[in-house]
């Protein structure tokens, strides 16, 4: 079966931009593309509720018949999904059926319906379901496949979960070149060996030598991490989310968070075991 990306669309610019770069990554892979909408989530917008059925109705199918249109358009296999369920029970849903490479979002520059839904609604599934997760800036201006990459790495180890680690092919076929970027604290002796160790033993990232730990003093983690991205001029920043922060906590107060928050480049979160 060809890999599958699920990309989930609200038909904004951000959800475009998504889109597009989804497509440029599939491609390599032989893969195809799920355009995932879901249409109404009435725990959060409760006055949808005052529409009349037969007008919500109507908009389901036109809804659903410019989703398909989209997904025609496209350069590769496509196929569109609209689900009038929660969030949590789509993505579930999906995961399920598709086992897909990655979740793709676009991310706004202002904040919309889908990302109200994607922090309140899919956090508790996307942390059981433990998939890849990619956030690309609506601002984002390439469509074509990381050159430069930037891996965040505490002083902690680390084991990549079987969906993170399914995605070796698709790395391996960008041929980027990968620095892990710790950030230190601003006095005493540093770990970064231990997170570059692992980033080392996980094999996503093809050979690294110890030219390719870069550190970061004198700045807090998330600042650092971008500052390194930038200074690097790396066009994907790697995270890495944890069980007891996944995606629970990234939208909220962890340092993925601001990362994924503040990042002016595409930013590809992968599952930890621990």
């Amino acid at each position: 079966m060809q890999p599958a990306f699920v990309v989930l669309t609200d038909f904004s610019s951000a959800a475009e931009r998504a889109v597009r770069y989804a497509t440029q990554l599939a491609q390599q892979v032989r893969g195809r593309l799920v355009l995932l909408n879901v249409y109404q989530d009435p725990l959060l917008e409760p006055e949808a509720a005052m529409v009349t059925i037969p007008l919500v109705l109507q908009s389901r199918r036109q809804t659903l018949a410019d989703l398909a249109e989209r997904a025609r358009q496209l350069a590769l296999p496509a196929e569109a999904e609209l689900s009038v369920e929660t969030l949590a029970d789509t993505v579930a849903d999906v995961v399920r059926r598709h086992q897909p490479q990655l979740l793709v979002l676009g991310r706004a520059k202002d904040e919309t319906l889908l990302d109200r839904l994607v922090r309140h609604q899919a956090a508790p599934i996307l942390q059981a379901a433990r998939y890849p997760l990619l956030l690309v800036p609506e601002t984002w201006p390439a469509d074509a496949a990381p050159r430069r990459i930037v891996v965040a790495a505490d002083e902690h180890g680390f084991w990549l979960t079987p969906a993170s680690l399914a995605l070796r092919e698709l790395l391996a076929g960008w041929q980027a070149s990968t620095t892990v970027v710790h950030v230190g604290p601003a006095h005493g002796p540093s770990r970064a060996t231990v997170g570059f160790e692992a980033v080392r033993r996980c094999g996503l990232f093809g050979s690294l030598d110890d030219n390719s730990l870069y550190e970061v003093r004198e700045e807090t983690p998330a600042e650092g991490v971008v500052h390194a991205a930038r200074e690097l001029q790396a066009d994907l920043v790697v995270v890495l989310a944890r069980p007891h922060s996944f995606l629970g906590g990234l939208f909220h107060r962890s340092v993925t968070a601001q990362v994924l928050r503040n990042s002016p480049v595409p930013v590809l979160v992968l599952p930890t075991m621990h």
